[in-house]
């Protein structure tokens, strides 16, 4: 396959919320170009983009899938994407290397989570988008009422392109309202309309329609693409994938007004983190950026990129500007579903891959040799849901980690880490969805078995009273003997200065050798908790008094005397239980916000604030301890019907109620007395 201009390269993002039928719409798409001989269907099975096992199992996508087909000389590329809002980090993966979007949306059902994602992801990278309102043969269905609440929630930039001919089961086909002929009252009040905001794009085209009052043709289809370049339209084309209505129109926009990878702006950082502008050149240096890393069942390991700038040629080599390392060329790859089609070369706008690599990986600059530009990294939404996870066997424990490594590695919001604070294993994702899936995909292709469950809450324990007590080690076994006696005042310190060893012993009466494990006895003590097995902070511990024997006395005794003197003196210190207290912002549509409110309220949770979140969407700041949110991803999406998210971070820990407290103490007691603690 020969290389092709880059003005004539066109990458698209297919994205919306999932059961929208974007991988129905690629499929139509490629059976249309004469790309398949027939088209697939999900509930099949057999689509091209469509094609992992866990896919073809759960019946939708869960990864970004790029396909590519020629059309009129052009080379247009597509990627399709999971909807699901557990799958985020693919739309947050592609969404800075992909030149437009198509956000597909279900005319019966409206705007969803998924839609809103995508386009929050197409404004935070300034990517010009054209909404797919598709299934528009279903019943109940109706092409004004989507367009009404899409210019509702994003603005009078979106305007009408493709009008539908009839609705619901009468609708037979599709007009351009910009080239028809003969047009209905509704249709030619839609190209009045696009007609103004076509004008209003360009300070010319606005000129020449205030006294000619009409545009010709050519200026409309150059209105049209620099209004999608720039923003200013966000174009709707009425369609049924299934029916193929409004795919070839669909077609026919990206190839003559979607922007081509000359048009984009790119910006690379240079020396002294300085923005520098890259031109955007086939002859120029090769600059590209890795925006997907996975384990192809047909042919191993696949690094995903898309090429900036320059070209890079087969069987060559490529500096990776972020690991200063040389890497061999090798194959190269336009990604098609499982068909993947071998080429020479590749030039700006072109999304690729190259088998085989071994230190290039998910956000990395990779360029000709020589360069010292690196591309903007690539931000990744955070990983909100954990779980503790624990291998089944033994056989399964010496595997886990490998496991887990290469899953992080295909998936960078997949991530797993010893907590230091609760001593468990967890893994962290978007949602619950994509970690089944993940643990599936391990258990199906890594052969490991794990089970998994709520993880921990790293409580803390500490005292608001001061305490002393006496702790004597004492034990005659014939020969030497064990003796060890500490006094120790403790007392409160302030709120995260941890915990202050004070030695105030006079006279001898504590050999000054035997003080650090007075002091060691203390910390050992403190770091398996006193009341409830969770570690204490914020506490000074004074040696005031002790005494020794001249021959039975040791480090080891004064540890356990010191340890003794300490959790005695704790339990008379008015001891408390601290609980991990997150902040969270909760971005939801204006019809939830009492539902929120209420429902934080009844974890606990504080209301900090709340601020406007674009058109018609509230985003609510809170305080919440951890212990309430730990399922937090399922319930809010069950309160908004998927139209809800979240962040959530750390923020300070506080005194745990008192009737909660008994319960964890109780917990912790029970736990011991049947030896699992």
């Amino acid at each position: 396959m020969a290389t092709i201009e880059a003005g004539k390269v066109r990458n698209v993002g297919i994205v919306g919320h999932s059961g929208a039928g974007k991988t129905s719409l690629v499929e139509q798409i490629l059976s249309d170009m004469g790309v398949t001989s027939r088209r697939g269907r999900v509930e099949d099975g057999n689509t091209v983009s469509d094609f992992l096992e866990e896919e073809v199992q759960h019946g939708h996508s869960i990864q970004l899938s790029p396909v590519h087909f020629e059309y009129n000389g052009m080379r247009i590329h597509l990627i399709d994407h999971p909807g699901y809002a557990d799958f985020l980090g693919e739309v947050a993966a592609s969404a800075p290397v992909i030149d437009a979007m198509v956000i597909v949306v279900d005319a019966s059902t409206g705007i969803q989570i998924g839609t809103d994602n995508a386009f929050r992801y197409a404004e935070k990278h300034h990517v010009p988008r054209v909404f797919f309102v598709n299934k528009l043969e279903r019943e109940h269905t109706d092409f004004h009422d989507t367009v009404g609440m899409l210019r509702a929630t994003y603005g009078t930039q979106v305007a009408p392109l493709i009008a539908p001919v009839g609705q619901a089961h009468e609708f037979s086909g599709v007009v351009n309202v910009l080239e028809a002929a003969s047009l209905d009252d509704a249709q030619e009040t839609m190209k009045l309309e696009l007609t103004e905001a076509v004008a209003e794009s360009d300070d010319t085209l606005i000129e020449k329609y205030l006294d000619a009052g009409e545009l010709s043709p050519e200026e409309l289809r150059q209105g049209l693409g620099k209004g999608i370049a720039d923003g200013k339209l966000m174009p709707v084309v009425a369609g049924s994938a299934d029916k193929d209505l409004g795919v070839r129109e669909l077609v026919e926009l990206i190839a003559t007004c979607f922007p081509s990878p000359l048009d984009r702006k790119v910006v690379a950082i240079g020396n002294n983190d300085k923005p520098v502008e890259v031109k955007v050149d086939p002859s120029g240096p090769f600059l590209a950026q890795v925006f997907r890393q996975v384990v192809d069942p047909f042919v191993g390991h696949l690094t995903m990129f898309r090429v900036f700038s320059g070209t890079l040629k087969s069987d060559g080599e490529f500096y990776n500007v972020t690991t200063r390392s040389k890497e061999r060329t090798g194959k190269i790859l336009l990604l098609k579903g499982k068909d993947n089609v071998q080429v020479d070369a590749v030039g700006p706008g072109d999304i690729a891959a190259v088998t085989k690599l071994k230190s290039t990986h998910f956000n990395n600059t990779i360029a000709a040799p020589g360069t010292d530009l690196t591309l903007p990294p690539i931000e990744m939404p955070t990983p909100l849901v954990k779980l503790a996870i624990k291998p089944k066997s033994r056989a399964d424990e010496d595997k886990i980690g490998e496991a887990l490594n290469r899953l992080a590695e295909e998936d960078p919001t997949f991530k797993h880490y010893r907590d230091q604070d609760t001593g468990e294993h967890v893994v962290r994702g978007m949602g619950d969805l994509q970690l089944d899936i993940l643990l599936e995909r391990m258990r199906n292709k890594y052969h490991v078995e794990a089970e998994t469950f709520t993880p921990k809450v790293a409580y803390r324990e500490t005292i608001k009273a001061k305490a002393e007590a006496q702790g004597k080690h004492k034990k005659q076994t014939g020969g030497h003997g064990q003796y060890g006696d500490v006094h120790l005042r403790i007392a409160p310190n302030d709120r995260g200065a941890g915990y202050e060893f004070i030695d105030s012993v006079v006279g001898g009466v504590v050999p000054r050798n035997y003080i650090p494990a007075v002091d060691k006895g203390c910390q050992e003590a403190l770091a398996k908790g006193v009341i409830s097995g969770h570690p204490v902070v914020d506490i000074k511990a004074e040696l005031f008094y002790g005494s020794y024997h001249t021959v039975d006395s040791s480090e080891l005794a004064f540890k356990i005397a010191a340890s003794l003197a300490i959790q005695k003196a704790f339990k008379e210190a008015k001891p408390c239980i601290l609980e991990p207290i997150m902040e969270i912002a909760i971005t939801v549509p204006d019809e939830f916000m009492g539902d929120i409110n209420g429902d934080l309220n009844s974890r606990r949770g504080r209301i900090l604030g709340m601020d406007p979140a674009g058109p018609g969407r509230q985003c609510i700041r809170a305080t919440v301890p951890e212990a309430e949110v730990l399922r937090y991803s399922a319930d809010l999406r069950s309160m908004t019907g998927g139209r809800g998210t979240y962040d959530l971070k750390f923020s300070h820990y506080e005194e745990v109620p008192e009737h909660i407290a008994k319960e964890i103490v109780a917990a912790h007691e029970k736990a011991r007395e049947e030896g699992k603690d």
